[in-house]
């Protein structure tokens, strides 16, 4: 196995690891109440925190990837999840497993912005069949976690979770150090001292892409349980696994978008791939509730070929040496802002009814192909 291709594998496995961290915690919510003795809204003001230094810590970290090195700013976040898990499983109060999943956070928004730097670096060609292995292995551990930490919490317990977590961080970081040497190999030239970030007419159209799609998505996976279980009488293990549906679809969707990427390029897929995310949104609003699944399979496909799209794109759009300062800009806007989405959505349903979430996520998606139609006319070229 060639040496790039070892360290895809092993940046892949990381993006499991990060997102089984985050994505473990939302099926101990009920627990964690109950242990510490707190609200069910404190409980999910932690993780709504935790989640936004998720989104924010990529700003920071992914500057330090281009001062330090991908492969290095990865293992300094996996240290400081294994540190949170550590907290976790040992924590005796309500205030140490707060700032335990806060840190949680912090350690997981180290990811992206430093592999994604990592591989759009390493891979001249092949780009996008690259970022679609990443992203279907990263998808096992966002399909994977939650499942697996319900079943240890019910067979041993919440905290043995945080434990085996802890366990998969420390392997991570043993065969992380067998590639630490590509740091000094990624970057094309030296990185200077100061730089200043180029915000030109195509990158703010990414970006903007980028924040109405996490917009859209983070509606429709905090909301749907709820959407299933009031307008279709759906119980709650059905309305769950209605999301897991959506990230499976995501998950084969980023392989298939790879291939087209390396075939046909980021900019027309990319604008024919967000119209088919409005028209499954469309069908999702159809009625009947095998559209409604089929609508919500169709979301999920289009919503993580997009991101691909827009990850590869930001990679051939943008130097060497400043990558990872706008990668990190760019997963704030997926992640963080993301966040702003439930709010919003809650919002609506309060003063009128949540029977409006796809018509909110729908404002997102119309949005999105506008912006997706202007970066497609730019004559901007791109390899």
């Amino acid at each position: 196995m060639e040496l790039r291709e070892r360290a895809l594998l092993i940046s892949s496995m990381a993006h499991a690891y990060c997102h089984a961290c985050m994505l473990s915690v939302p099926p101990l919510v009920l627990l964690l109440r109950d242990e510490f003795t707190l609200s069910f809204v404190m409980v999910s003001l932690i993780i709504t925190c935790s989640g936004l230094l998720f989104g924010l810590g990529a700003i920071p970290f992914g500057r330090l990837s281009d001062r330090y090195g991908p492969v290095a700013v990865n293992m300094v976040g996996i240290g400081i999840s294994c540190a949170a898990c550590t907290g976790m499983y040992l924590a005796p109060s309500a205030p140490a497993m707060a700032a335990s999943l806060l840190a949680l956070g912090v350690g997981a928004s180290t990811y992206h912005p430093s592999a994604f730097t990592l591989i759009s670096c390493s891979y001249d060609s092949c780009v996008g069949r690259a970022f679609g292995i990443n992203g279907l292995i990263g998808s096992a551990g966002q399909i994977g976690a939650p499942v697996l930490s319900a079943f240890v919490a019910y067979t041993a317990g919440w905290r043995p979770v945080f434990g085996v977590l802890l366990v998969i961080g420390v392997a991570m970081l043993a065969i992380l150090s067998t590639v630490r040497h590509l740091d000094k190999d990624v970057r094309r030239e030296p990185a200077p001292v100061r730089t200043r970030l180029r915000l030109d007419r195509d990158i703010a159209l990414l970006f903007g892409i980028t924040m109405l799609g996490g917009l859209a998505y983070r509606g429709v996976t905090t909301m749907l349980p709820s959407y299933a279980t009031i307008m279709f009488g759906k119980n709650t293990l059905e309305a769950g696994s209605m999301v897991t549906i959506m990230l499976a679809a995501g998950g084969v969707s980023q392989v298939v978008a790879g291939e087209i990427h390396d075939r046909f390029g980021a900019r027309l897929p990319l604008a024919v791939t967000c119209i088919a995310s409005l028209a499954s949104i469309g069908i999702v609003m159809a009625g009947p509730y095998q559209l409604f699944i089929g609508g919500l399979v169709a979301f999920g496909f289009a919503y993580f070929a997009v991101n691909l799209y827009t990850n590869a794109l930001m990679g051939h759009l943008t130097p060497p040496e400043q990558r990872g300062m706008y990668y990190g800009i760019m997963f704030f806007a997926r992640f963080g802002l993301g966040f702003l989405a439930p709010f919003l959505i809650g919002a609506v349903t309060e003063a009128y009814s949540i029977g409006y979430l796809f018509h909110v996520v729908g404002a997102f998606q119309l949005a999105y192909v506008l912006v997706a139609l202007a970066l497609l006319r730019s004559t901007r070229q791109v390899p």
